[in-house]
Order: structure tokens, then sequence, then C-alpha cells
């Protein structure tokens, strides 16, 4: 989605030079004995070592270019005892502090920054949400509107001012100051979900309905459906609620969030109203701002809208998991775990939380963490299969196929006779079928998933790929192929498999003509470059064929294909082998298969 955010919400990153050279002295200065001891609480690193003003504003930065909010806080506060008006470097500790979620020691830190800068966005906006926890309305509309109409301003005052408003009564000044957020680009959402709550809130349901009937058939978040369900719930449609409940479980099967709300329809139970006031109405807000700066991979920004929607409802799981998922995207995976099990078990989305952090364990390394987490998942309900797919496809990644191939069979006995899963369980399970060197079932495995998803580029692509490599069906696969590349005419691996084929079937020229589009776009791979190398042998360039095995072997390719590669380097490819059309066999199976459930486009062969 396109909205112009990026641009707009992204401060001026000011020169911090001069404050570096002030520290610097500083720091000279105090090293000549008159150092600061770290206290027991500031010796993060090196218990009992001096620390300085300049070491410690250096270490700050390190740790801030390292989303390390809790370290960077605490190493620029230690710095900002000695430059305390200082506006940059107070900008930067009330950053971090922000994204720490240090709140108690934000607010009075943006409280001397305002001094110095009194129309600074992100402090006025601390203030004003610390206004709106304690329920000083008229204290956050104030400070409001002292920011100015423009950049991170334009965003943030309309949708938070109008719940203020709201707060306060006034829904007729909310739905007026909501109204020029209707008109930016991409924002149509937001400033029909905030809307709709306004009105709802402030008692005027028939004008509140229109804007819910809009959320409920739209796709951008499944909390946004859920609010409109709730609403036609309370005004007694639950004909029309159950309508939309079960409209959104067809996009997302097995969702935990429409299956109680129609657990909760069948009995009869009314839905208590999500957002009460004002405090509800701004979380919900800085969360779906915090939402679209990080599609922008603003995670700077992102981070600090999330911690101010939670100091204002500290248990708000969707901006708890938003928050996790942010610090996956950043490398913070032990901030992610922290974050994705601090969601109360009682809320629907617990069990979403959970398994993203069993997941975040696999990519910390400790693969038997996060089988662990996930077979306590998969024995504590027994009528779901997401967590059982989940460790049968981190079972794939790792190369246990057996383990994994009866993960997907158990998948398939829950969900029992008469439902079809989705095309990618039967993909998954051909890709282990096929790495296992069972290829009947494999084959079989991915005509079914081809059946129920005939376009699919990645069936499409490994199946035509794996009979091309068998010497099956070849027209009909090079056709599969080719259109697998139309379909991802920018997915490298795709592309090579492409190459490879004609490079099977002897045509040479064209292998070389789609390898060098591969590789291209995936350079870095080493099995793409490995094949553009034998495809340069066989059209004599021998030269560039050995700089493409060397290259090959930079990049880590496969163990059992490293030999085969150095050979390839003293030898080349032998004369008789030349002559044959399609000779050689591929050790690293077909090509383009999708990583399911790590957004990876197309891994080789899970």
């Amino acid at each position: 989605m396109k909205t112009g955010i990026k641009t707009a919400l992204v401060p001026k990153i000011r020169a911090v030079s001069a404050t570096a050279v002030m520290i610097a002295c500083l720091g000279v200065v105090a090293g000549s004995a008159k150092a600061v001891a770290a206290s027991n609480d500031d010796a993060l690193w090196y218990p009992g070592i001096h620390s300085t003003p300049y070491g410690d504003f250096l270490a700050g930065r390190f740790a801030e270019s390292h989303f390390d909010a809790a370290l960077a806080s605490r190493l620029l506060s230690r710095t900002l005892r000695y430059l305390p008006n200082d506006p940059g470097l107070l900008r930067q500790t009330l950053h971090q502090m922000i994204s720490a979620g240090h709140m108690e020691k934000a607010v009075p830190l943006a409280r001397r920054y305002l001094k110095l800068q009194p129309k600074n966005v992100m402090a006025s906006l601390l203030l004003a949400v610390d206004d709106v926890r304690n329920k000083k309305l008229s204290d956050a509309r104030l400070k409001l509107k002292v920011i100015p109409n423009r950049g991170l301003g334009s965003y943030f005052v309309p949708l938070v001012l109008a719940w203020v408003q709201a707060g306060e009564g006034d829904g007729k000044a909310a739905i007026k100051t909501l109204a020029p957020l209707g008109k930016r680009q991409g924002l149509g959402v937001i400033h029909t979900l905030h809307s709709a709550l306004i009105l709802d809130l402030v008692g005027e349901p028939k004008r509140a309905a229109p804007f819910f009937e809009k959320l409920a058939t739209g796709k951008e978040h499944q909390r946004f459906v859920l609010l409109a369900g709730a609403f036609f719930e309370r005004q007694g449609d639950s004909e029309r609620a159950e309508k939309i409940y079960r409209a959104a479980l067809v996009g997302e099967p097995g969702s935990r969030l429409m299956e109680q709300a129609l657990a909760r329809l069948k009995k009869g139970e009314k839905p208590a109203q999500m957002i009460t006031g004002a405090g509800d109405g701004v979380a919900e807000a800085l969360w779906n701002l915090a939402m679209l700066l990080n599609q922008d991979r603003i995670q700077e920004i992102a981070v600090m809208l999330t911690r101010m929607a939670l100091h204002l409802r500290p248990q708000f799981a969707v901006a708890q998991i938003l928050l996790g998922d942010i610090f996956e995207t950043v490398d913070r995976y032990g901030d992610a775990v922290k974050t994705y099990d601090g969601v109360d078990v009682k809320h629907p989305l617990a069990w979403r939380a959970s398994l993203r952090a069993a997941l975040v364990f696999d990519r910390m390394g400790k693969t038997d963490e996060a089988i662990k987490r996930l077979t306590a998942m998969v024995n504590e309900k027994n009528d779901r299969t997401d967590a059982l797919i989940a460790r049968g496809d981190l079972l794939r990644f790792k190369k246990r196929y057996v383990e994994a191939i009866k993960d997907y069979d158990k998948v398939l006995v829950r969900i029992g006779p008469g439902k079809h899963p989705k095309w990618t369980l039967y993909y998954s399970r051909g890709i282990a079928h096929e790495r296992s060197k069972q290829w009947m079932r494999a084959e079989k495995d991915f005509l079914t998933a081809l059946k129920m998803s005939p376009d699919q580029p990645f069936v499409l692509n490994y199946l035509g790929y794996s009979w091309v490599e068998k010497k099956m069906h070849l027209d009909k696969a090079l056709g599969m192929i080719e259109k697998a590349v139309k379909a991802r005419p920018r997915d490298g691996f795709i592309i090579d498999s492409l190459g490879w084929a004609h490079y099977q079937l002897g045509t040479f020229s064209k292998a070389v003509t789609y390898l060098e589009r591969a590789v291209m776009l995936s350079s870095d791979d080493a099995a793409i470059n490995d094949h553009l190398g034998d495809a340069y042998w066989r059209v004599g360039r021998r030269v560039e064929a050995r700089f493409q095995w060397r290259r090959a072997l930079n990049f880590g390719p496969e163990p059992d294909q490293v030999l085969k590669i150095k050979k390839k380097l003293d030898n080349g490819l032998g004369a008789t082998e030349e002559k044959r059309k399609a000779s050689r066999s591929i050790g690293s199976g077909a090509q383009g298969a999708p990583d399911i459930g790590k957004g990876a486009s197309a891994p080789r062969g899970g």
C-alpha cells in the first residue's frame, strides 16, 4: 500500500558532529584522573572499568544502530549527565527511552527537550499520549495543537486529536478533524475505521454503520473485520455479524479470532465494546500508523508508536505482536520472544504469538527448543493443524524429511475426510518425499497440489523441472516451467530451473541466456553460478566457465557438490560428455521450492 507516509514521517537526522566533539573534549578531561567509575547499574559491559562520556556516546550510538534500545538509552543517559542541554543528544536519548518502553523516564525527558525545541513532534506526541493515559484530555488537546501540521504532524495530529475530542464528547468536531485523512493516499481504510469507532463511541450507530460495512468487506486486517462484526452484534444484527465472521474464515481458515466470535454468537452472548474511551482509540490509531511504517520498513518510528500504544493499553495484543514482528525483522530475537510470550494467554491471539515465538528460537539457532515448543502446542490442541504444519516445515528445512512427512500425514488425519487442506500441504509433503527419494509419492503430491492450484508457479516449476531431470513428459514439463517464469519473471531460482532444463535438453545457447538472467537476479547462489559455469563450458566459453565455478565455491555449495565443482575446475567437462545432450544428473534437486512459512521466494527443495 502506497501512503506517502515514508517521506513525510521520517524526521531529518540532525548532525551530531558538534555534539561528538564536545563529548570528546569532556572525555579527555574525565580521563585525566576524574573518570566517573561505572556504578553497579551502569557497568553494562565491563564491570569495574571506568567509563568516559565519549566512550558511552559511541557505545550508545552503536547499540542504537543495532536496535538495542535498552542498552542505548542507558549509555546515552550517562552521556547526558555531561551535556544536559544538548538538543541532539536529548533527542537521541528520548527516542531510545521510548523505544525501550521506559516511559517513566521518557516523559520527564520529553518535557526537558520541549523547553529547547517547543514544537518537536515526537516529544509533544508522547506528552499528549501520557495526558490521555492520565485522562487529562484538555491538556492533551493543547499539546497536540502546538504540533505543526506537516510531516509527522499531518498524520499523527488528526487521529489523536479526533480521539481526544471524541473523549470529550464532541463527536462532530472529531469527525471534522478526521476528514482530511480520507483524502490522503493509502489512508482511506484508517479514516473509515476511526470514523466508525468514534461515531460508535459517541452514540451515533446509524452513522457508524456504513463505515463498519466498508470494514467488513475489506481485507486489510482481521481486527478491522472483528470490530465490524462486533458492532453489528451489539446492534442486534446477529445474522450480518455471522456472515462477516464466516467470510473472514474463508480467507484465513482456523482464525481463533473468528472462531471465538462465532462461538460467542452461537451462545447468544453480546460482545463488550472494544473501544471504550479516548485511550483505547488513541492506542488503536498509533498501532495503525505503526503498521504502515513497518510496511515501509521505517522500524525506528514504528517501534516508538507501538510503545506509546502499549503505554495506553499494556495488554494490547495486536500491538504486542507487531512489536515482536519488528524485533524479528531487525534480528532482536530475544526481544521478540519476550514480547510474544507477554501476550495474555487468554487472548485469542496468544496461540499465534506462541507459534511465532517457537519459530524465532529456530532463527536463534535453538532448533531443539523450537521443536520442543511446537511439540507442546501440537499436544495441547489436537483439533488444530497449524503447529503440526509449522513443525513439519521446520523439520523439512532441517532436512529431516522422514519426520516432516509424518507430521504432514498427521495434518491430513486431523483435517479428516471430506475437507480440503491448502495446496501448500501437498506441495510441502511432495518436497519431503522427493528429497527423501520417494519419487512416486512426491509426484502424486505435486499433481494433487497442481490440481488444487493449477497456476501456482512453485508447483509448476518443481514438478516440471523434476520431469525434465527424469526425462519424462519433456514438452509438457518445459511448458510448465515457462509458465512459472511468466508468473514470476524476477525469481532467479525459477529462471535457473528453465535455464537448467534447456541445458538438460541440450539447447545450451538458450540455457546460457536464462542462466545469465538467473545469476543477475540471485548472484550469490552457489548452484545457479555452478549451472552457468556448465552452460558456458558447453558453448566454448571455458575461461568464464571456470570463473563461475570459482564463484560457486565461494558461495557455500551443498557439501556433495564441492568435490564435483573442484574436479570441473581441474578437468573441465569431459569430451565424451560434451557429445551428449542431457547426461548430467543434478545433485541439488529441483529448483524453486518456496520456503513455506519463512517468506523466502524459492529455496531449493525445502
